[in-house]
């Protein structure tokens, strides 16, 4: 995800934590409420994500991925998301 990210999205850029399979998303860029953001990857790209700001205020601005899945669901994803992103 790293990788894929550095190259193909570096304006979003990551927070991998150790001993998890949690990763951060910094959305800020992308000027949309962090919970109208959820909404709309999942009704327009069809990938769940959850909003930074079910976490508290500081998640403001961030999505949640959820990496624990095989690769190819992953890979699939982060080209929703890229497709999404592009698209607005």
């Amino acid at each position: 995800m790293q990788e894929f990210c550095r190259e193909h999205l570096p304006e979003f850029p990551i927070t991998v934590l150790e001993g998890t399979y949690l990763v951060w998303m910094d959305c800020h860029r992308l000027g949309i409420h962090s919970q109208e953001l959820e909404q709309r990857l999942v009704n327009e790209a069809g990938l769940w994500l959850n909003a930074g700001t079910m976490y508290g205020t500081e998640g403001k601005g961030f999505m949640r991925w959820n990496i624990a899945c095989p690769r190819t669901t992953l890979a699939e994803g982060l080209k929703r998301f890229t497709g999404f992103v592009r698209n607005l």
